[in-house]
């Protein structure tokens, strides 16, 4: 075996690559997973993770790329074209220098290469987020790092609760009452505030319950929008966490608010929200002298392959739609993959009032086979299965 190795980290569209070399010995690199709410808001998933990175020089050049303030001692870095997050850099009153951690989502997958030590700000998830799936750690912290501990069964609710299982998976009868979507809107935004609408439950599509779940993957008995883990190497690049989750909600039931939290829908004579992809793209990609609607905010869109566009904040760069163009080989449906991070839901991160999650798989597993997240992917499956 070497005694050295050569880590990497890019970004979704290649425009940055950085590598470090360290002692084999020193692996694996020790990886902290935060499930606080602004995490969550940052990125779009349910959790970030971060491991010190190895720069040689102690300080990372990180002139490069885009910073965003996320704290008062804490910046995040990300590609200005893409909006992968690469880098966070914590810089301490008390500390020599500034501290550097490569967000693990942007490394490769090499065996043996990350190992998640710690779940911080888990009370933030209200519901356990996703540190009920993610490998169990040895520390489990409620805040962060010396806060109450807490145990791998909290919430108590996570492995029991009926209204967690997966709706779309499972056939009960029809005779068992099946909790409905709730609450009527809820809305989701990023860490900065520069994106911010609202999601309509599906609760109105009950008129065409075949047409929904075959479209929209709308359970028909609980009208809750379908959501689900992704380990896909596109998503993992752009929002820097290893495993995602994403809610699937038609255009249709998406809308802006205002600056008094109120949706669009309730403020008559004002455009709706994009209703279609190809406008969502148009009024996204417009100007602002040729009329861009500044309800759309800071969201940007990147195209990261042919037919597929990532919709991201272009100041925090958190994600917040994926659309497909053509989707499961159906063509082209007007329908978005949400970002679950960034709802704001009552019921906790997972907002199982709002989703009926497919429990126990995840999807594009085989970008995470043979390396080191395909054990955390299994685990993923394994822990979450039993919730379903």
């Amino acid at each position: 075996m070497a005694d050295s190795v050569t880590i990497m980290a890019r970004c979704l569209c290649m425009e940055h690559t950085f590598s470090a070399s360290l002692a084999t010995s020193a692996l694996p690199l020790k990886a902290v997973c935060c499930h606080c709410t602004s995490c969550r808001r940052v990125t779009g998933s349910l959790y970030s993770s971060c491991a010190p990175w190895p720069s040689p020089s102690g300080e990372e050049d990180l002139s490069g790329l885009e910073r965003y303030s996320y704290s008062r001692h804490t910046d995040i870095f990300f590609c200005g074209r893409c909006s992968s997050k690469l880098f966070c850099r914590v810089s301490l009153p008390t500390a020599p220098a500034p501290a550097v951690y490569v967000v693990t989502g942007a490394l490769d997958n090499t065996p043996g290469l990350v190992e998640y030590t710690s779940h911080m700000f888990v009370g933030d998830t209200i519901d356990g987020g996703a540190s009920v799936w993610l490998p169990p750690a040895a520390e489990r912290w409620k805040g962060g790092r010396g806060s109450q501990e807490l145990s791998l069964e909290w919430p108590a609710s996570a492995a029991a609760s009926s209204s967690s299982k997966s709706l779309l998976s499972t056939s009960p009868s029809p005779l068992v009452a099946v909790p409905r979507a709730s609450p009527s809107a809820t809305h989701f935004h990023c860490h900065c505030r520069g994106v911010h609408f609202s999601l309509r439950s599906a609760a109105d599509l009950e008129a065409n319950p075949a047409g929904v779940s075959t479209t929209c993957r709308v359970d028909p008995r609980s009208l809750r929008y379908s959501a689900r883990a992704d380990s896909c190497d596109s998503c993992r690049l752009t929002s820097g966490s290893d495993v995602n989750a994403w809610a699937l909600a038609p255009l249709t039931h998406i809308e802006f608010v205002d600056v008094a939290g109120n949706s669009s829908s309730s403020s008559p004579g004002l455009p709706e929200f994009p209703r279609t992809l190809a406008a969502l793209r148009e009024a996204v990609t417009a100007a602002p002298r040729d009329g861009r609607d500044a309800r759309l905010g800071t969201l940007a869109v990147h195209d990261s392959s042919p037919g597929v566009e990532r919709y991201s904040c272009s100041r925090c760069a958190a994600n917040v739609f994926h659309a497909a163009r053509d989707r499961d080989g159906g063509g082209v449906v007007d329908v978005v993959d949400v970002a679950v991070g960034l709802l704001r839901h009552p019921d906790g991160a997972r907002a199982e009032g709002l989703l009926a999650w497919s429990y126990g798989e995840v999807g594009w597993d085989v970008d995470a086979a043979g390396g080191w997240r395909e054990g955390i992917v299994t685990l993923v499956k394994l822990l979450s299965g039993r919730m379903g």
